[in-house]
C-alpha cells in the first residue's frame, strides 16, 4: 500500500532499458513455489536475493519497506522470462504500517546506485512489504506500477512478513494480475534452501549445500543397506529351499509308511478271515495280535509325521509371505516441499515412521530426523505388501 508524493510525479523512467535481450541463459537449477501457469510470465529469482529480501522484510514489521528488483529478461516462444539476480534497497522513503512513499531522494539514490553498481542489469520491477495485511496491490501500489513499472517484463513483489506470505504480480493482457507461481534458482550443482520463518521449527536452512564427504557417506550407507536387503533375501530363500527339501523327504517317508500299513492291513484281514472260519491254530491267533499291534504302532507314526508336515507347511507359508514382502522393498526419491516434515512425508507415503526412521536417517546422512530443508532429495524405503 504505497504512495507517491506530488513532487515525485515528474520522475522519468529513462534509466530503464526497453531493449529486449533474446539470448540470456535461463536458469537450469531451480525449485517451483506455487503452481506455474502456462500463460503467466515466468519469474526466476536467485535464492540469495530471495533470502536477502526475506531478511530485509523482517527487519521492520511495523512499517512498510521496499526494494528495486534487478536482472535480465528475455522472450522465448512468445513467453516472457524475467530473471531477478539482485536488488537495491529503497532508502529515504516515508513509511508507515500501511503506506510507503517513494520520495525524490529515493528515486535519486536508486538510479545512482543502479548506474554505479549494476550498469549491466535492468530494473525489472519493485518489491515492498505489507506487514500483517496480506498479499495484494492497493490503489497506490497500482498507481506506481502503472506509472513507473509499466513495461511488459516489470513485476511487483509483495511480502507479508507477519503472515509469512509472498507473491509476484505481472502485466497480463494489459492488466495487473497475481502470478500463481514462480521459480527460485541458483547455479547448477548448488542446493536451493530458502529461508522461511514458518518452518524454522521444522527445517534447518543451510547456507551451503551438502559437502562431498556427506554425499559419499550417504551413498556408502545406501549401498550397505541394499547389500543387507539382498543378503536377507538370499538367506530366506536358502531356508525355504531347505524346508521344502525336508518336507519332500517327509512326504515320501509318509507315503512308504502308508503303503506298509496297507500291506499289514491286508495280512490282518486274511488272518482274521482264517480265524473266523476256524482254520487257524493258536499260534496264528498270536500272530494276529502281533500284526494288530504293529499296525497300531505304524498308524501312530503316520499321525505324528502328518502333524509335522502340517507344521512345516504352516511355517513355509509364513516364510513365503515374508519373502514376498522383502522382494518389494524399494527406495523412493522424494523432493522436500514447503511445509514438509519427515513425519508428514512418511504419513503421506504410507511409511511407518517409527519403524523406518533409523534407516531414513542413515541412508540420507541426516544428523537429526527433524532437520530437513526445502529442495532436499530424500531416499525413503517403501514396502508394498
Amino acid at each position: 500500500m504505497s504512495n507517491v508524493s506530488k513532487r515525485d510525479l515528474h520522475i522519468e523512467t529513462d534509466a530503464i532499458s526497453t531493449s529486449n535481450q533474446n539470448h540470456i541463459q535461463l536458469p537450469l537449477n531451480f525449485v517451483v513455489h506455487g503452481e506455474i501457469d502456462h500463460d503467466d510470465i515466468k519469474v526466476y529469482i536467485h535464492q540469495n536475493t530471495y533470502n536477502a529480501i526475506e531478511r530485509y522484510s523482517r527487519s521492520d514489521v511495523n512499517n512498510e519497506l521496499g526494494t528495486f528488483l534487478l536482472g535480465e529478461y528475455s522472450e522465448y516462444s512468445n513467453k516472457m522470462h524475467v530473471v531477478i539476480s539482485d536488488y537495491i534497497e529503497a532508502k529515504y522513503t516515508d513509511a508507515t504500517a500501511a503506506t510507503l512513499t517513494f520520495t525524490h531522494e529515493t528515486w535519486d539514490y536508486v538510479h545512482k546506485k543502479h548506474e554505479t553498481n549494476y550498469p549491466h542489469l535492468k530494473i525489472l520491477g519493485w518489491q515492498h512489504t505489507h506487514p500483517g495485511y496480506g498479499i495484494f496491490l492497493s490503489h497506490y501500489d497500482i498507481f506506481i506500477q502503472e506509472n513507473f513499472f509499466n513495461l511488459p517484463f516489470q513485476v511487483a513483489y509483495v511480502v507479508d512478513p507477519k503472515q509469512n506470505l509472498r507473491g509476484f504480480f505481472q502485466w497480463k493482457s494489459g492488466k495487473i494480475e497475481k502470478l500463481k507461481g514462480y521459480y527460485i534458482y541458483d547455479e547448477v550443482g548448488k542446493i536451493i534452501a530458502v529461508e522461511n520463518p514458518a518452518l524454522s521449527s521444522q527445517v534447518e536452512v543451510p547456507v551451503r549445500g551438502m559437502s562431498k564427504k556427506s554425499m559419499l557417506i550417504g551413498s556408502a550407507l545406501l549401498t550397505v543397506f541394499i547389500v543387507l536387503f539382498v543378503v536377507m533375501f538370499l538367506n530366506t530363500q536358502y531356508r525355504l529351499n531347505q524346508q521344502s527339501s525336508q518336507q519332500s523327504s517327509l512326504e515320501t517317508f509318509v507315503m512308504s509308511q502308508s503303503q506298509h500299513v496297507g500291506e499289514l492291513s491286508n495280512n490282518l484281514e486274511i488272518v482274521q478271515d482264517t480265524i473266523t472260519k476256524n482254520q487257524a491254530s493258536n499260534d496264528k491267533a498270536n500272530n494276529v495280535d502281533e500284526l494288530a499291534n504293529t499296525i497300531a504302532s505304524q498308524q501312530l507314526q503316520i499321525n505324528e509325521q502328518n502333524k509335522k508336515i502340517a507344521e512345516l507347511k504352516s511355517l513355509l507359508s509364513s516364510n513365503q509371505n515374508t519373502s514376498e514382502k522383502q522382494k518389494t522393498v524399494v527406495f523412493l526419491s522424494y523432493l522436500v516441499q514447503s511445509g514438509d516434515t519427515l513425519i508428514s512425508i512418511c504419513e503421506k507415503l504410507g511409511i511407518d515412521y517409527t519403524t523406518n526412521v533409523s534407516i531414513i536417517v542413515s541412508v540420507n546422512g541426516l544428523n537429526d530426523p527433524s532437520t530437513i530443508y526445502v529442495g532436499q532429495t530424500l531416499l525413503l524405503p517403501i514396502i508394498k505388501e
